[in-house]
């Protein structure tokens, strides 16, 4: 009987564990199971945000404008094609005076500098006085000038008494003639007197007064053009010659951009040609001028040709010695198969150059490009674009304006 009572527990214990296993078995899977049920419900409710975002257009790069709208913005598009453009000429320069406007000025004769009323960057005006020179040569052609004047004097009245005597049949004829004769070979004395002072830069009028008054004459030194004094290598005191520069005047209001073409490219280049050019100091700036000289050598070191343009600097901002990019607008012989889009389809971030291609009837994705040359009102793309590609030639303005409101309400959510 005791036997069997404890068997009978023992069966009533294991049964109570294999009921209650059970249960704890059943609530770790319903646990399991709703676990997965909120892990895949949260799944799908981000694919379906993404998606709602996508269609809102919050893809980067991407603007999403109906039909409608872009035909009230402006909006148009091209698709692009490769296409056959007259390509401009590039080519290295380097600016220079224009030396028909400029002047390398050096005494007429040797003399000492006595008085210096120039200086380096002086702007002067065409004639002025720049330094004057004591000469032993100018007084001697003083003393010259006096004597003539002398001797046309004595002559006058000399031939004016024959003139009288021979009125009253005192004298004869032959003393007329021959004091007319000693007249005019002292007036083509004062003649050549006063030409070496036109020679020496002095007017005699001016002399005369100066030396009347008890001044020493001098000589000036003057420029025969107006403009800015770019050099001088005189001093005060200095004796100099007619060999020595004592100053460089130029007019810088024109300049000559001299361009080195190579060999192949002569063919592209006539006279009166345009061409832009540009230097490094101001690249935001573009000057014009039109081809005034081709030279007719070709440098047998570079096999290139000299090429001249007239360019306006009233500016100012143009300075000698300047190296420069020249673009000449030749097309003969330029025709080149490149993809070109118009300048206002192409837009500007920092560095970088980028255009909105059209994806869909609705919708344009930002594309990066590499620009090249610049054709005219027309900007090459060098890459970035394929042809078959629509683009966005008006209105890309526009397309920017919407991205980057696009980009903001982003960053608020």
């Amino acid at each position: 009987m005791i036997i069997q009572k404890n068997r009978a527990k023992y069966s009533l214990l294991a049964l109570f564990f294999i009921v209650l296993g059970a249960a704890v078995l059943t609530t770790g899977c319903g646990k399991k199971e709703v676990a997965k049920e909120g892990k895949a419900a949260a799944v799908e409710e981000k694919k379906e945000a993404g998606h709602e975002g996508e269609h809102e257009g919050e893809e980067p790069g991407v603007v999403t404008l109906s039909p409608e709208k872009q035909k009230s913005s402006g909006i148009e598009v091209k698709q692009v094609a490769l296409e056959n453009a007259a390509v401009p000429l590039s080519a290295t320069a380097v600016i220079e005076m224009n030396m028909d406007r400029s002047a390398k000025i050096s005494p007429r004769v040797a003399g000492k500098a006595v008085r210096i009323t120039a200086s380096q960057g002086d702007r002067v005006k065409a004639g002025q006085a720049l330094a004057w020179l004591d000469s032993v040569e100018l007084d001697q052609t003083w003393a010259d000038y006096i004597k003539a004047q002398g001797k046309v004097e004595l002559a006058r009245k000399n031939f004016q008494r024959e003139e009288t005597l021979f009125e009253k049949k005192i004298s004869p004829e032959k003393d007329v003639l021959k004091a007319k004769q000693e007249l005019g070979e002292a007036e083509a004395d004062l003649y050549l007197a006063k030409e070496r002072f036109r020679l020496l830069g002095v007017e005699v009028s001016q002399f005369e007064l100066t030396k009347g008054n008890g001044n020493h004459p001098l000589i000036p030194v003057t420029t025969p053009v107006g403009g800015v004094v770019l050099e001088k290598t005189v001093t005060q005191g200095e004796v100099v010659n007619s060999e020595k520069a004592l100053f460089t005047v130029a007019d810088l209001s024109t300049l000559w951009v001299v361009i080195d073409i190579y060999e192949k490219d002569i063919s592209r280049l006539k006279l009166g040609t345009d061409v832009k050019v540009s230097v490094t100091s101001f690249p935001d700036k573009t000057f014009r001028g039109k081809i005034s000289y081709i030279s007719d050598v070709v440098d047998e070191k570079t096999r290139t040709e000299k090429a001249r343009v007239t360019i306006d600097n009233s500016s100012g901002l143009l300075k000698p010695g300047m190296f420069a990019t020249v673009l000449i607008e030749a097309t003969s012989g330029g025709t080149e198969q490149l993809i070109a889009v118009p300048e206002e389809a192409v837009l500007i971030d920092g560095t970088k150059r980028y255009v909105f291609i059209q994806t869909a009837p609705d919708k344009f994705k930002r594309r990066d490009i590499e620009a090249g040359r610049t054709l005219g009102n027309r900007l090459e793309v060098t890459m970035g674009l394929k042809a078959g590609e629509t683009v966005a030639v008006k209105g890309a303005f526009i397309l920017k304006s919407e991205l980057k409101k696009g980009e903001i309400e982003g960053d608020a959510h």
